[in-house]
């Protein structure tokens, strides 16, 4: 870095002096009297034309200052529009002279000050940043700045700049409240801290986290019988398919089932032959399955369907069910007892009722007795649940008895068939829902995980077979660790006994099922004595009468024993958590700083957490929270400040966090991920290829897709669409939210793809093809796109729906469309700005507005912008841009494709472009690029990419680095990569100016 501040040192040197003398000389004896001949008679005075004043410029320096207005000047002197018609023209030699001129400064300030990092102010993160940096340190979408103000954007269109990211003492009280909604969202677990998608505050938010996290667990698992069937068929003819190397493993794996369970279907569908019974059935159905040809890949499976129908109704019908013990002056909803039956339901889910055969020449079983639906306590000393189940059961194997039929004397035969294929088939791999009706799921739903207790809380986990049949050991141990953290998190076994102590433990003493127990006075309920004296008074209860159930002698402390240990696990995993949720509060802090912690702020943020204890009273979980808040509300944090290593006051190369931070706010708009982290601190971003590798593995990210959105969302000026509310719904019903959504996302994905897969820049102009999901696909009226909206697919024929490549996106169209009819000036002026990068004044203050609504004017849009180009003011802007619009006529307000306007009128898709040359749609608008701007269109997206890299605007000394990008470009036929890898190896990325 030495040899690069002698380089600048000596460039400023040969640049210097005579240079400035002579280039001072031309334009007073030169420019001035041109400007003064020419000029000056309308840019000049309170209200000069398009805002510029040429008698504001009396030195080269005020030309240097305000460079990118001369550039215009040279660009306007060039196409030959100014001065505009019927004023006076000079000759071309003498356009000429301030053209070079013009030039001539460019090219000496840019070499004069070549790689200057130039002033990049330290800023507040912007809204966006704030959201994704929250999202990347907690895993949470909170979206915390969601009521902030819009972010203004700088003069180069984007809002990642401290020239626009000032912080008020308003904005200053939003970001305390949005730090706060942030550790609302704070979990403590067993080894460190998490965030929940919703607030943490009181129970119910917390068992809401625990339930959910394991409920959706349960759900993502394969235990879906037919995908097994299936799976198993396509091994099965994997060489007609086209699969020669298959294995189980790697069909598995393909088809997204467990590579544990699916040898074992296929052991019996294959290796075995069974000669009676459900599996000898399953068998014969597996036989009958079709053969394909190649490329038939789903051809069985509506018959895989039926085999799983078969499964699922011979479990049905003989799984086993199971009464709480009785015990008499206890309810059979007892919890001692009532655990005792749940126990016997999870143990048994791999088994089968024997009583559920009907043999031949035995008699029917008969239904029994039952309370009516929906009773849970009528007088007796019965299950009332069990019995209902048992009548529902029997009652069902009495309407369905061909499954269940044994020929006489062949009952053994058949009770092994029927074990075999119990064992392989659990009537259940997990419960995620129990109600108070339990087994019967049809009276009582939305218990997730509960215990089916009547008036109090309980959960109960019922999940053997799942891990038994379908999990590896990792699943297997994620599984536990999310069991562990519910009782930790929801603290759900203590609120649970403490509910039944307060609300149903009174039943022991003959006050009734639902009366409660005195608070001892000389200790808390949990202790351990407490709870075993209950069991003691429960035994007593069980062993007095001989009519009573023997197997509660064995419910009942088993019952205690599991309540005792899990109170006493949750007490000792709270006591040694919290060292550990210290460390993670650093680690949170070192992630959100992104840097190493230094010691004095390791002490100060432990001294705060201890001083919230100490001084404040808070809890532990409550002074971790507010500790959060502390860290998101530190300029380490909610600013950008990319620090040198010694600031000083001259350039020096960035510090190898704000270097990573600079890299990683670039491509993802958030902080450093661990590996970026781990690369800065190993000094591996200043070897030679390890920024760029870095940046080559950041951008293969889903988070790349932040990059598109926030870079061309910007450049494009479509950040905003997801809001966009000028559509006359009533007039465009299709215009619906989900459409919106989906024209904001085409953009997105369609440049995701180009940045992730290196594709060509120009493929942004004159690609064939988009990315649609069903809502767009039906709007563009492509057929056989389905799916929900959050699947898309590449569509490669675009062409043929008049779509490809950026510029036919609706986004596009609608976004540059008053509502109720199209804008030519609109859209033509978007391309010509935005895409080209032209630079047009805006409007004088009196231009009149033509008509709302397409369909009540007199005229087409085409004649009344030829009657508005009569105006000479006018005409010199809109010649450059109008026929650009005049070329989307084809597309209406939202987009859609269309023959006629709203008023009825054919609509005419011809226009006289800036060359001079006719030409006729997308197709004419993307020839003229083709042919005239596609310099253009590549300089304009360097110069973009380059100031949003940078975070700030461009200035001349960057003109080097945008030449270079241009050549690499080039170079490497026109791929995006090569333009993060120019910028990436500049010096006004690695460096920065030292504080002065």
């Amino acid at each position: 870095m030495k040899s690069f501040c002698l380089a600048m040192a000596s460039l400023t040197a040969a640049f210097a002096g005579p240079i400035e003398v002579g280039l001072e000389k031309r334009f007073s004896e030169t420019v001035q009297p041109f400007l003064a001949t020419y000029c000056v008679s309308c840019h000049s005075g309170s209200a000069p034309a398009a805002q510029l004043n040429f008698k504001g410029y009396s030195t080269l320096a005020d030309v240097v200052k305000d460079h990118p207005r001369w550039a215009l000047v040279a660009e306007r002197l060039k196409a030959g529009d100014m001065p505009p018609k019927p004023m006076k023209h000079p000759e071309a030699a003498a356009s000429k002279r301030v053209i070079d001129w013009v030039e001539a400064v460019r090219h000496h300030e840019a070499r004069k000050h070549a790689g200057d990092p130039g002033i990049v102010l330290a800023r507040r993160l912007s809204n966006a940043e704030y959201n994704y940096a929250v999202r990347d340190l907690t895993g949470v979408d909170i979206r915390p700045t969601r009521e902030f103000p819009v972010d203004p954007a700088n003069p180069e269109g984007f809002d990642n700049t401290g020239e626009s990211l000032a912080m008020s003492p308003a904005l200053l009280n939003k970001y305390l409240q949005a730090a706060r909604e942030v550790g609302n969202h704070l979990v403590l677990t067993p080894d460190g801290i998490d965030f929940a998608p919703h607030p943490m505050l009181v129970e119910t938010d917390r068992e809401k986290y625990a339930i959910q996290r394991i409920v959706n667990f349960y759900r993502s698992q394969p235990t879906d019988y037919a995908a097994y069937f299936e799976a198993a068929w396509r091994f099965k003819h994997r060489l007609i398919l086209g699969e020669p190397a298959a294995t189980l493993a790697s069909t598995a794996a393909r088809l997204k089932v467990s590579p544990k369970y699916l040898p074992r279907i296929w052991q019996m569908l294959e290796a075995s032959r069974e000669t009676v019974g459900p599996l000898a059935r399953l068998q014969a159905m597996w036989r009958e399955l079709p053969t394909p040809k190649p490329g038939q890949f789903t051809l069985a499976r509506e018959a895989t369907v039926d085999m799983r129908d078969y499964v699922l109704r011979v479990r049905a019908l003989t799984a086993k069910h199971y009464g709480s013990p009785l015990v008499q002056g206890l309810s059979a909803t007892s919890q001692p007892l009532m655990n005792w039956k749940l126990n016997q339901f999870a143990r048994h889910r791999r088994d089968f009722d024997r009583d559920a055969l009907l043999e031949e020449g035995k008699p029917l079983p008969v239904i029994p007795e039952a309370p009516k639906r929906g009773q849970f306590f009528i007088p007796g000393n019965f299950d009332v649940v069990a019995r209902q189940a048992a009548a529902k059961l029997i009652a069902s194997r009495l309407e369905d008895q061909e499954p269940l039929r044994v020929p006489a004397g062949q009952r053994p035969q058949y009770e092994a068939a029927f074990a075999r294929f119990a064992d392989l088939f659990p009537d259940a791999f997990f419960i995620s829902e129990r109600g108070r009706f339990f087994p019967d799921l049809t009276q009582d739903t939305g218990r997730l995980l509960s215990a089916g207790f009547h008036n109090v809380m309980g959960y109960y986990r019922d999940d053997q077979p799942l891990r038994e049949l379908i999990l590896d050991p990792k699943q297997t141990a994620e599984l536990e660790t999310l069991w562990q953290e519910f009782d930790f998190i929801a603290d759900h076994t203590i609120r649970t006994y403490t509910q039944y102590y307060f609300n149903q433990s009174g039943e022991i003493l003959g006050n009734g099922r639902e009366s409660g127990s005195e608070r001892p006075a000389d200790r808390p309920i949990t202790h351990e004595s407490i709870i075993m004296g209950l069991q003691a008074q429960y035994m007593a209860k069980a062993k007095a009468d001989p009519s009573n159930d023997p197997v509660a002698l064995q419910a009942i402390p088993a019952h205690f024993a599991f309540v005792n240990a899990a109170i006493r696990a949750i007490e000792k995993a709270r006591a040694d958590s919290e060292p550990k949720h210290l460390d993670a509060l650093l680690d949170f802090a070192r992630r959100a700083y992104r840097r190493p912690l230094t010691e004095a702020e390791r002490t100060d943020l432990l001294a705060y957490y201890r001083e919230m204890r100490a001084k404040s009273g808070l809890t532990h979980e409550e002074a971790i929270r507010d500790s959060v808040v502390g860290i998101l509300m530190s300029p380490d944090f909610s600013y950008r400040i990319d620090l040198t290593p010694g600031q000083v006051s001259k350039t020096q190369p960035l510090s190898d966090a704000a270097l990573a931070s600079r890299l990683s706010f670039f491509l993802w708009s958030s902080v450093p991920d661990s590996e970026l982290l781990r690369a800065a601190a190993a000094g591996q971003l200043r070897q030679p290829g390890g920024l760029a590798a870095q940046a080559r593995r950041m951008l293969k990210d889903p988070r790349a897709a932040r990059f598109a959105t926030e870079f061309a969302g910007h450049w494009l000026g479509f950040r905003r669409f997801e809001e966009h509310n000028a559509v006359d719904r009533g007039r465009f019903p299709a215009f619906d939210n989900d459409l919106r959504q989906a024209m904001f996302e085409e953009p997105i994905r369609f440049l995701t793809d180009v940045i992730q897969q290196n594709r060509p820049t120009l493929d942004l102009l004159y690609g064939k093809h988009t990315f649609v999901n069903a809502v767009l696909a039906r709007h563009y009226g492509m057929p056989d796109v389905e799916g929900k909206p959050d699947q898309w697919q590449r569509v490669e024929d675009a062409g043929r729906y008049g779509r490809g490549g950026l510029l036919p996106m609706s986004v596009f169209l609608t976004q540059n469309a008053p509502g109720l009819r199209t804008s030519p000036v609109k859209r033509g002026y978007w391309v010509a700005k935005r895409v080209l990068g032209e630079m047009i004044p805006p409007p004088p203050a009196s231009v009149p507005e033509l008509p709302a609504d397409e369909a009540k004017a007199d005229l087409p849009l085409r004649e009344m912008l030829a009657k508005h180009r009569e105006n000479p003011s006018c005409a010199g802007c809109h010649a450059r841009f109008d026929s650009l619009g005049l070329a989307f006529e084809g597309y209406g307000p939202i987009g859609e494709k269309r023959e006629k306007d709203l008023g009825g009128r054919p609509v005419d898709i011809q226009a006289a472009f800036p060359d001079g040359a006719q030409r006729e749609g997308l197709a004419g608008v993307q020839d003229y690029i083709r042919l005239k701007r596609e310099n253009d269109f590549q300089d304009n997206l360097c110069r973009k990419l380059l100031a949003y890299a940078l975070g700030r605007s461009l200035q001349l000394s960057d003109e080097i680095t945008v030449e270079q990008m241009r050549a690499r470009l080039a170079a490497n036929g026109n791929r995006f990569g090569a333009l993060i890898d120019t910028i990436l190896s500049s010096p006004q990325f690695l460096t920065k100016r030292g504080a002065s």
